[in-house]
């Protein structure tokens, strides 16, 4: 990403043109090795300010998006990992209790135990941080998805410091707060994107009142699959509230301990 308004430029610094990078929908068994549910910290926008906005957006650049993207409007914060409940012999899944088969190659550090979801609830009692405002327009693009730009007065950025994800999960080199529109459906030449890109950029800035950030799951075989959400933690009383998708996200153990 270069350009706050585009995310990228038509021309690479070779002077050739850029292209996008193609989406495709599959299992990813390889990632999840059959672990259902892939846990964030996000805000939920889905308000009815910003759904004109979002909805407008995703038909206008609907030619160019795989099909089937249902995720509602979100900021995500940060990723957790697979929720797991971890005991004396290992790590089980939390959802059924099976026993995950024992890894080697260290590939659990993709896991998310209780204890990771305590030091991010004590991260943001700490932070003191009260409810805030976003500013959510303008569009721009990632190589594999367009979104609507975020701009915040730093609360963001004190969130994720809160949070302290592993740095490991985030597969990023620079946060950039941003709301996703859908994915690319082919490695579409940017430049012939841009004129689209340039009719939704008029699109009026939407503020939105944020009150809580939101524990989220994805069903980790569906590409663009809807968000669940799992828990909120509200900046005013900083309290965590499971709702009722926890059970079946994070299993019963999560809750009873």
């Amino acid at each position: 990403m270069v350009d706050a308004a585009t995310g990228l430029r038509a021309r690479g610094e070779t002077g050739r043109p850029v292209r996008l990078q193609r989406n495709v929908c599959g299992d990813f068994s390889a990632w999840h090795r059959g672990r259902p549910w892939f846990l964030l910290w996000a805000l939920d926008v889905d308000v009815p300010e910003l759904r004109p906005s979002f909805t407008r957006a995703q038909r206008q650049l609907a030619p160019w998006l795989l099909d089937g993207y249902r995720r509602q409007p979100h900021v995500t914060l940060g990723l957790c990992g697979f929720p797991v409940q971890q005991e004396a012999g290992g790590f089980r899944h939390a959802e059924d209790g099976t026993p995950k088969v024992a890894d080697p190659e260290g590939a659990s550090a993709d896991a998310c135990p209780r204890a990771a979801l305590h030091r991010h609830m004590q991260g943001l009692s700490g932070a003191g941080l009260g409810p805030f405002e976003i500013e959510v327009g303008r569009v721009g693009t990632f190589a594999t998805a367009p979104f609507l730009v975020v701009r915040h007065a730093g609360e963001l950025d004190a969130l994720r410091t809160a949070l302290a994800l592993d740095p490991a999960l985030q597969h990023l080199d620079d946060y950039l707060p941003h709301v996703t529109l859908g994915l690319y459906r082919e490695s579409w030449l940017l430049g012939d994107l841009l004129p689209n890109l340039a009719v939704l950029d008029m699109l009026p800035p939407v503020s939105v009142h944020v009150q809580e950030v939101a524990l989220m799951a994805y069903a980790a075989a569906q590409v663009g699959g809807p968000l669940v959400t799992v828990a909120t933690f509200d900046l005013s009383s900083r309290r965590l509230r499971w709702h009722p998708a926890a059970s079946c996200v994070v299993g019963t153990a999560w809750l009873e301990g």
